[in-house]
């Protein structure tokens, strides 16, 4: 990379950092890419994919948010 590049992907950075300051907005942000990473990556890779199921999957509460079950 060149320096200007360097320079431009920390102010990009510097930017989203600012903006998802604090850990929840970064999880909400990172949830909202998640769907386009999982469908380009299965889409270079050849896979069969269901933009809709994989929506439904990312509404699903992650295992960290479930509550422990306590018998």
């Amino acid at each position: 990379m060149t320096p200007q590049q360097i320079q431009k992907a920390e102010a990009r950075l510097m930017q989203w950092r600012a903006n998802h300051s604090d850990p929840d907005s970064r999880r909400e942000a990172y949830r909202r890419e998640i769907l386009t990473f999982t469908l380009n990556s299965m889409a270079m890779e050849n896979e069969p994919v269901n933009p809709e199921r994989l929506a439904q999957l990312l509404k699903q509460p992650s295992i960290k948010t479930q509550p422990k079950n306590r018998t």
